[in-house]
This record gives C-alpha cells, sequence and structure tokens, in this order.
C-alpha cells in the first residue's frame, strides 16, 4: 500500500514519516514530496493509496493536488494537514470528499488513528473491487452465450443481484463502456464475418446475430461501420 505525504516544511516532512514508519513500516510505502509539483510527480510514478496533504504548500497547495489526485485516482484517501484552523479550508475539503483533517501541532495519538483507519477502508475497497473484477467472465460468458438473443443489461444484473444504476456503474469500471455499445460491438463483429459468406442472407445474418427487424440491422450496422451490410459484403465477401 502506497502513502503520500507532501508538505513544503521539511522537519515537519520527516517527522511525520517517521512517525508513520514506527507503526506501519512492514505495510507502507512511503513517498514523500516538499512541494505540490514534486508530489505529482510522484502521484503519476507509484498512484498513492493514501495522501497526507499539507494546505499551505508554495506553487500548488494542498487543495489543488488534492483536486488533482482524485481526479486520476478517485479511490486515494486525502488527509490534509495544516496549522491553519479555517473554515473555509474544512469546506474545501469537504467538496473534494477528504477523509480527515487535521491540525498542527498534531498528536502522534491522532495520525495513527487517522492513518490506521485509512489503510483499513482501502483494504475493504481492494477486496471490494476484486470481488467485482471476480464478476466479469460471469458477464462475459453470459454476453457471448445470449448476444443473438433480446438480451439487456437488467438480463445480466439480475444474474448477478445488481440493481440496473449499480451494474452500470459495475460495467462500465470493468469493460470502459456501457452495456449498449460494448453488446452492440460484439454484434456488429460477429455480422461482419457473417457477411463474408454469401451463403447467408442479410436478413438470416441480422437475426442470426440478434436483430430480428433486418431494417434496424442495417441501420445499426451503417451506423457503426460506415456503410450497409451489403456495401461491406461487396468489399469483403469471400
Amino acid at each position: 500500500m502506497n502513502l503520500l505525504i507532501a508538505d513544503d516544511e521539511n522537519l515537519e516532512l520527516r517527522v511525520l514519516e517517521k512517525t508513520i514508519k514506527k507503526y506501519f513500516i512492514d505495510e507502507l510505502k512511503i513517498f514523500v514530496a516538499g512541494n505540490g509539483r514534486n508530489a505529482v510527480q510522484i502521484c503519476d510514478e507509484v498512484k498513492p493509496d493514501i495522501a497526507l496533504l499539507d494546505i499551505e504548500m508554495p506553487g500548488m497547495n494542498g487543495i489543488e493536488l488534492a483536486k488533482y489526485i482524485k481526479e486520476k485516482y478517485v479511490e486515494c484517501i486525502i488527509i490534509f494537514i495544516t496549522a491553519y484552523d479555517r473554515f473555509d479550508y474544512a469546506i474545501e475539503a469537504m467538496h473534494i470528499k477528504a477523509f480527515d483533517y487535521l491540525l498542527k501541532p498534531w498528536k502522534e495519538e491522532k495520525l495513527y488513528e487517522l492513518i490506521h483507519v485509512a489503510m483499513e477502508n482501502v483494504k475493504k475497497s481492494q477486496k471490494t473491487d476484486d470481488i467485482i473484477y471476480s464478476q466479469k467472465d460471469v458477464i462475459k460468458d453470459y454476453i457471448d452465450k445470449n448476444y443473438k438473443k433480446d438480451i439487456s443489461a437488467k438480463d445480466v444484473a439480475s444474474i448477478l443481484g445488481y440493481s440496473d444504476v449499480y451494474f452500470s456503474k459495475v460495467f462500465k469500471q470493468l469493460f470502459d463502456d456501457n452495456f449498449i455499445n460494448y453488446l452492440t460491438g460484439l454484434r456488429i463483429n460477429r455480422a461482419k464475418e457473417l457477411l463474408k459468406d454469401v451463403s447467408f442472407n442479410i436478413k438470416e445474418v441480422g437475426k442470426s446475430v440478434g436483430y430480428a427487424d433486418s431494417n434496424y440491422f442495417t441501420k445499426v450496422f451503417k451506423r457503426s461501420t460506415g456503410m450497409s451490410p451489403s456495401e461491406y459484403r461487396g468489399k469483403h465477401k469471400g
């Protein structure tokens, strides 16, 4: 598990690093940055699970850095550390969905508690991700076996016991696309193969890949490939 500490005060940076190592030396890989720009470079290299950020840093402050991290590494847990007990900082932290907010001078026990709880949250998130990714063939296998039928995202969601909304989110995470686009792509690719065989007419090809309406099949095929099934066949028939 990777933890980033960003603080422009070198002494504070080293004390934080030393204290965290004292408790989590075998559980965390710790990376330190003396400013926001350096922290960005480290983030892109190590993809931190937890980021401990000083809000007041020159160039790129902790709020700006946290926004950058959350945009690229949404699961990263953000903990702000600052000597300034200001309400506007607290509001910004809430907008970024920071995990917590620690005031200097901090207490060792409080720092330990925050890091410990953050690590537990990371572990839970990783466990959830593992479960989700283990269900990916289930999904792919079902679509591969049933793409010729009139199937929907709701059909697959019900098999997994997911709500439609949650399934859509999971599918996007796993396949980097939505269900309709993925299913359409699979059907069109299969249709391309079948169109090379002139023993099948266009209507038969459409029906065999899940489009009972030949006109709708032609419309979808042309939208996907830029040409009608018959035009495609003319260029690619065996």
